[in-house]
């Protein structure tokens, strides 16, 4: 990514960090989903009653290994909606284009974008697809597998949200449009003014949701586990996030869990969101219980929901 590319890219996203927007509107979730939760357990309880058949591994063509110097951060991409930039990660990946890299602009609660940062066209290493620039996937309007949930319909941002294998998810109702969402933890690529010109500008939504960002640019996973590494980076030092971090904030490596050897992969699990105990997971937060709790507000923005991810015991891994 030339200079140039890279001053126009931190313009934009300072742009759009800046912007304000209208609160989201609360509103029931639809009809399909429980809006009490009729056992009156805490989400703590419904994740830990959850069964074995109801979590789901990582499929280890579409898993990132993101070392820092801090520890090991680990996404998980989303080819249903975003398959080109999937595609053109993997690639790089396997091409060693991220390792020894670094996150050269870290703001706090907005985000940290990182990856290689290219003086001279001639720099640019070949993609996935051959020409500089992947095209832009902001939307898909690929149908939605049985699996996705509808969630919320009265969101602000999507005439619906819902969750497909665990990732949030907008829609369109009228064009039949889906994307995924800037939750805290979205893996997505950064761009210049160029719709097409994302390629290695890696970034993770550190802070709250930035869901102004959604349709502007592409997001295609969300980290799974480590998210402590990303929110360790240090912050650059302004909103236009200068070079200042210099031997700091390094990307040693990132590595595609297939090509890792199995011992070394985590055995990490997700609660499929296709699930019962998933939906009762939503029920519990849309309304909490317990002595604490003396309001029940019948809401939850979708961002708002942490997914349920686990480390399997070594008794556990036995039994799959």
């Amino acid at each position: 990514m030339s200079i140039q590319t890279t001053t126009t890219l931190l313009l934009f996203l300072c742009l759009v960090a800046c912007h304000q927007h209208k609160p989201e509107a609360a509103a029931p979730m639809p009809a399909s989903t429980p809006s009490v939760a009729t056992n009156n357990l805490t989400p703590g309880a419904v994740v830990a009653a959850a069964q074995a058949d109801e979590w789901r591994a990582l499929d280890p063509e579409n898993t990132l290994y993101i070392e820092l110097a801090s520890g090991t951060v680990v996404a998980e991409m989303r080819p249903e909606l975003a398959p080109l930039h999937v595609a053109n990660t993997r690639h790089l990946v396997r091409q060693g284009v991220f390792d020894g890299s670094q996150f050269y602009r870290v703001i706090d609660a907005f985000v940290a974008q990182g990856g290689p940062l290219y003086a001279d066209e001639a720099e640019q290493p070949e993609l996935a697809a051959g020409a500089w620039g992947v095209p832009a996937e902001f939307t898909s309007k690929q149908a939605l597998p049985g699996a996705y949930l509808p969630f919320n319909g009265a969101d602000g941002y999507a005439d619906e949200t819902g969750f497909l294998h665990s990732q949030a998810v907008g829609r369109d109702l009228n064009t039949g449009e889906s994307w995924l969402l800037h939750c805290h933890g979205a893996l997505a690529m950064g761009r210049s003014n160029d719709l097409h010109s994302g390629a290695t500008a890696l970034y993770v939504v550190n802070g709250p949701a930035q869901r102004y960002l959604d349709r502007n640019t592409t997001v295609f996973g969300r980290v799974i586990a480590g998210m402590e590494h990303i929110q360790g980076l240090q912050r650059s030092a302004s909103l236009q996030g200068p070079n200042d971090l210099s031997g700091v904030n390094e990307i040693i490596r990132i590595s595609l869990a297939a090509d890792m050897p199995s011992a070394e992969r985590w055995p990490l699990v997700v609660l499929d969101s296709a699930s019962a105990s998933f939906k009762q997971l939503l029920a519990s937060r849309q309304n909490r219980t317990g002595e604490w709790f003396v309001f029940q507000h019948d809401h939850i923005d979708t961002c708002a929901v942490p997914i349920p991810v686990k480390l399997l015991s070594s008794e556990d891994q036995g039994k799959n």
